[in-house]
């Protein structure tokens, strides 16, 4: 009994910091899986935005539900872009104000816009009905910080991406709920396609 209780201020803060460290890794887990798994739909052309169907905000509610609320005051936020580089094809007198440059064609998001912004950027140019943006080529304020292609990209139709190309970007944030002494502040990932 003496040894027990010698023992319990070392062993149950261990016992409690490998079961938040364990749940922790799983969140984290489970976001990075979130991101690629809605950044392959979004590729693939599904629509998660208010303007899109119904059923894809549904799936987008299951595919979530597990980190937590997709709401105006929820505990996650998930960005939907996609980027392209300006070149040759979408500028071919070279006199474009965004001409060599990473830019957003379409940005939106689901869930709570308080809690984080994109990494990459976020457009303020003017959008159709769609959410594209149309003023991508000259709009300074569609730039985006995207650099993961290097060095810049193609354009004369050999191998990997060219300009023009659409690149998918999917961010997901969820707040961590943690355990009582041991807080988090939440997960994020990303996947591009």
């Amino acid at each position: 009994m003496v040894e027990f209780t010698m023992l319990i201020p070392i062993w149950l803060p261990l016992l409690i910091g490998t079961q938040w460290l364990g749940s922790s890794m799983v969140r984290g887990q489970q976001t990075i899986q979130m991101a690629r798994d809605l950044a392959s739909m979004y590729s693939r052309g599904v629509n998660f935005s208010t303007v899109g169907s119904t059923a894809s905000n549904a799936t987008l509610n299951q595919i979530t539900q597990q980190l937590g609320a997709l709401t105006a005051n929820g505990t996650g936020r998930v960005i939907f872009s996609t980027i392209t580089w300006v070149g040759n094809a979408l500028c071919p007198a070279h006199n474009c104000t965004n001409y060599h440059h990473f830019v957003f064609t379409q940005q939106y998001t689901q869930g709570n816009t308080g809690l984080v912004t994109s990494n990459f950027g976020t457009p303020t140019g003017t959008t159709d009905a769609s959410l594209n943006l149309t003023d991508y080529v000259t709009n300074a304020n569609d730039q985006s910080s995207f650099n993961l292609i290097t060095p810049v990209p193609a354009e004369t139709g050999s191998d990997g991406y060219q300009a023009g190309q659409p690149i998918y970007v999917v961010e997901v944030y969820f707040q961590s709920t943690g355990l009582a002494g041991y807080t988090k502040g939440g997960d994020y990932a990303y996947a591009v396609f």
